[in-house]
């Protein structure tokens, strides 16, 4: 037997198990940086299951922990593709045959905007990013947003300033975008985050944040 058939039989087998004890699960394919979840991207249909990232099944995932392993059919899967289902909504993060697929739980939805640079030559009333002056380059993408990495102090810079919290954000790469240091990214209550660090893992986008204060 082949690579390939051997590939194709285990993504067939991990698919039976799956419908044993898996749940049904919507399918999503993103084609640019448009909302991936949009009911008109949904391609597909299949029973998914869960179980913690070394693959046991005897005690909880914890919740600040967004890797699973996943057991589907993934023969119909790409890397980058959405599964959303009543145990919430995931991405596919890596789908390497003979191991299992790995996907990220997802908890936020976040946009990422790129400041432009001042339209008027010379000196300007006001330098921070306003509204009209940002540039939307993704919008809609569930992701997983975590407390994490390095935080930094507030603009005042007095010693008793609270530091604000760091943040790990994870979602799959978009074609054509590259984040960049000082983009802004903004979750789903309308928090902004600042871009200091992006790290790409294959196909998917490890960015580091600092959550703006006003």
């Amino acid at each position: 037997m082949d690579g390939v058939r051997l590939a194709d039989r285990l993504a067939y087998g991990a698919g039976c198990a799956a419908r044993r004890v898996g749940f049904l699960h919507d399918a999503y394919r993103p084609d640019g940086g448009g909302a991936p979840t949009d009911p008109a991207k949904r391609f597909l249909r299949l029973a998914v299951a869960f179980v913690s990232p070394n693959g046991g099944i005897g005690a909880p995932s914890l919740p600040d922990a967004p890797y699973r392993q996943a057991w589907a059919d993934w023969s119909y899967l790409r890397v980058g593709d959405y599964l959303a289902g009543p145990e919430g909504c995931v991405f596919v993060a890596a789908i390497e045959p003979p191991r299992p697929m790995l996907v990220v739980m997802t908890n936020d939805v976040i946009s990422l905007w790129r400041p432009q640079p001042s339209r008027v030559a010379g000196v300007n009333p006001y330098g921070a990013p306003l509204s009209e002056n940002l540039q939307l380059l993704i919008e809609g993408f569930p992701a997983s947003l975590l407390v994490g990495g390095l935080g930094d102090r507030t603009r005042a810079g007095l010693p008793d300033d609270t530091r604000v919290p760091g943040f790990i954000a994870l979602l799959p790469a978009v074609a054509a975008v590259t984040p960049r240091v000082a983009d802004i990214v903004v979750n789903s209550t309308g928090d902004r985050f600042l871009v200091t660090a992006v790290e790409p893992l294959a196909a998917v986008w490890r960015i580091s944040l600092v959550q703006a204060v006003s």
